[in-house]
């Protein structure tokens, strides 16, 4: 009862968020995911809402709603306790150094580094070779002779096959793409949305659905 219950009001906020923003989202739709106990997160683990969003370091679309769409949603939605945002990687196979770009996401996270890492990597203009992700480490502060050996062994390769995994169980083929629910501990059931969404489409979603669950 509770899982249709949650289906008919996902669909009642699609019509709805479709009706006034129709070419905004490639086919919508409401889906159930686990979230893991780490998880790259930022705002409150108990903010009423989440965000969990797939990307690809490489993926211009992605860096578009980096510099657009992400400073106005910190500012108005996670830094005020409002949301939870959660970084996903999605490395597709047409961008030749996403993987090594996720990888070293993942080494920065492993020295404390994980967000600025994140962040520079997605800057309109960051170069993806393996002297510049290095320096860009050395400017964060990062031991670069250390990423490295991390990068080299793949040591994150699994998690990045089990966020490729999960993406592709939800029918998530494209970045960047965002799961958008309540929030709750281990599970988010939500609605699916696809490319790189101006803020005015991410607020009225966002405002829909805190209103309404």
């Amino acid at each position: 009862m509770r899982r249709l219950a949650l289906l008919a009001l996902g669909l009642a906020l699609l019509l709805a968020y479709a009706a006034q923003r129709s070419s905004a989202a490639d086919e919508p739709g409401m889906v159930q995911l686990e979230l893991q106990q780490l998880e790259y997160s930022l705002g409150r683990p108990d903010a009423p809402l989440t965000v969990v969003e797939y990307t690809d370091y490489q993926c211009p679309y992605c860096r578009r709603f980096e510099a657009e769409t992400f400073p106005r949603l910190k500012h108005d939605w996670i830094d005020t306790g409002r949301l939870r945002f959660i970084v996903r990687d999605l490395p597709l196979e047409i961008h030749s150094q996403a993987r090594f770009a996720a990888e070293a996401a993942h080494c920065a996270g492993a020295q404390g580094g994980f967000w600025p890492m994140h962040d520079a990597l997605l800057k309109k203009d960051a170069q993806l070779s393996e002297q510049q992700v290095e320096a860009l480490a050395t400017a964060q502060g990062l031991d670069a002779a250390r990423l490295r050996e991390c990068v080299t062994s793949a040591r994150y390769e699994p998690a990045i096959a089990r966020n490729a995994a999960e993406a592709a169980r939800l029918g998530i083929n494209g970045t960047p793409s965002f799961i958008v629910g309540r929030t709750t501990p281990r599970e988010l059931h939500g609605v699916r949305l696809s490319g790189a969404l101006p803020y005015q489409d991410f607020n009225a979603l966002l405002m829909r659905i805190g209103a309404v669950l």
